[in-house]
């Protein structure tokens, strides 16, 4: 496995100029880091979630606002609804997990109620799980909320 060992030509005393190289561990890593990078790759397009703060506005008109404004807000106790008309309907947790049937029948009726409401807030207090907050997020785009806002609790 010689390495970079100098052996003299026995001329004179001078040492060869020729040298081996093991190329082999220098291999080795590149084709680590190389599946490394294609491995981790993947998951840079799923992990990414599109988020809009309340303060984030861009510099076009955006058509104005409807009515109704629609807040969902996920804590430990479940799921709270609001709109701003005062409405409130609340889904508490169902032998503690969240009631994500219920949710999406509820979002399924707010959809059929404002048929042209895009925007959603959705709250959350920080004892939510993130996997939680997540799947209410998938919910919201399943009812074809295409602007939803994540947003945290402030009591």
């Amino acid at each position: 496995m010689g390495g970079g060992a100098v052996v003299s030509s026995g001329k004179g005393g001078r040492k060869a100029l020729d040298a081996s190289i093991n190329l082999v561990p220098f291999i080795d890593l590149l084709s680590c880091c190389i599946s490394f990078l294609l491995i981790t790759a993947v998951w840079v397009n799923l992990g990414q979630l599109e988020a809009k703060s309340p303060a984030s506005k861009s510099g076009e008109q955006e058509e104005p606002n409807h009515d109704v404004k629609l807040t969902l807000t996920v804590s430990e106790g479940g799921y709270v609804f609001q709109r701003s008309t005062g409405e409130e309907q609340t889904l508490p947790r169902l032998e503690g997990q969240l009631d994500e049937k219920g949710l999406s029948r509820l979002l399924a009726d707010a959809r059929t109620a404002f048929p042209k409401q895009q925007d959603m807030t959705v709250r959350s207090t920080d004892a939510v799980r993130y996997a939680d907050l997540i799947r209410t997020l998938d919910l919201a785009r399943g009812a074809a909320f295409d602007n939803v806002q994540v947003v945290p609790w402030q009591p």
